[in-house]
């Protein structure tokens, strides 16, 4: 190959044996692309040895432009005299990379619209993985009012069992009212009423009653269960925001005994 391009000149001409489109080529693009070209008409590729020749048209209609590899030929005018033929082949100047041939005048948009893809499937990707964090950890979280209303919500589209949502600290004590029962000896009667705060209902908690003397000195205590102190024996569940009547009674312990601190907790509880 070498020898043949040395006895031609350097503007030489080569013609596409399958649409019959003519391009010039220099001697330093035939030795870096071994002869074989691609046509930037009809993209057939050929071997441009085959039909090498000296270039005899008029030097003053080409366009300056440098060939860099197999897709890129000056195409040479089929009537070196007419201008119309020489502007109808401007298009085939440029060099047109696959992604171009497939996506046309959309090419850059196409690009651009990649990077928003990729952030959205990683965005998609960060929800679904905090999604069934907080949907696992569910009964933990919702001791949480932070995660309340996100793990209801969660629970409308998702299966969760609600009797175990549970948060004891929600449970507030409205009254009480602790004075000498009216028909036994040495005995005190309990009454009053609590509410759940949370926005979801949960099982009824125990109640555990301290008694301490006047310094505060711990005295005796009792866990109560809610069989024990429920004035309905029928409420399984808390409701919210729905008050429960307590009444229980309990062995008088003393002039001692001044102060009662009330507290809930778990069935759970000392176990």
């Amino acid at each position: 190959m070498s020898n043949r391009v040395q006895q031609l000149s350097d503007t030489m001409q080569t013609s596409c044996p399958n649409c019959g489109s003519i391009f010039l080529i220099s001697p330093e693009h035939l030795e870096a692309a071994r002869g074989q070209v691609r046509c930037g008409e009809c993209m057939q590729v050929f071997n441009a040895l085959l039909s090498l020749e000296n270039y005899t048209g008029d030097f003053s209609l080409l366009k300056s432009s440098q060939p860099q590899d197999n897709l890129n030929l000056q195409q040479v005018p089929d009537d070196p005299i007419e201008n119309t033929s020489l502007n109808a082949s401007d298009a085939s100047d440029a060099s047109v990379s696959l992604k171009q041939a497939m996506y046309g005048n959309n090419y850059k948009s196409s690009n651009n619209f990649k990077p928003l893809l990729w952030i959205a499937g990683i965005l998609l990707l960060v929800i679904l993985v905090i999604v069934q964090t907080v949907y696992y950890q569910r009964y933990k979280l919702i001791s949480s009012s932070h995660y309340q209303q996100q793990i209801l919500s969660l629970c409308q589209i998702l299966p969760c069992d609600e009797s175990r949502f549970t948060n004891l600290s929600q449970v507030k004590l409205l009254e009480r009212n602790i004075f000498t029962h009216p028909t036994r000896k040495n005995a005190l009667m309990v009454s009053g009423s609590f509410v759940n705060r949370a926005p979801f209902s949960q099982p009824v908690p125990e109640l555990l009653i301290s008694l301490s003397d006047a310094k505060g000195k711990f005295i005796a205590n009792r866990l109560f269960k809610a069989e024990e102190f429920l004035s309905d024996k029928s409420i399984q569940l808390l409701e919210p925001g729905k008050p429960v009547q307590f009444r229980l009674e309990i062995q008088d312990p003393g002039s001692e005994a001044l102060a009662y601190e009330f507290e809930f907790f778990g069935s759970n509880y000392g176990a």
